[in-house]
């Protein structure tokens, strides 16, 4: 059985995390995603690659979406 991954080893840049549905319900938030879930509303308009990839770079994050089957998950990096 493998275990889980924590956020520092799958994504060594990332600060936080959101997770929301379909329904823009929240699912899972981490580090400064925990302060940024009024981003959801923002992010489920944006208009996303055929892969389902979009990125929204603002003075200190870099907003990484991806989106499949429904569900989107952003991940924060700093912006340096």
């Amino acid at each position: 059985m493998s275990r889980k991954l924590t956020l520092d080893e799958a994504i060594p840049k990332a600060i936080g995390t959101l997770s929301f549905d379909e329904n823009n319900q929240l699912i899972e938030s981490t580090g400064c995603g925990k302060d940024r879930v009024d981003d959801i509303i923002e992010i489920s308009q944006m208009e996303l690659d055929k892969e389902g990839y979009g990125v929204i770079s603002e003075s200190d994050v870099i907003i990484n979406v991806f989106k499949k089957a429904g569900k989107t998950v952003v991940v924060y990096t700093p912006n340096k």
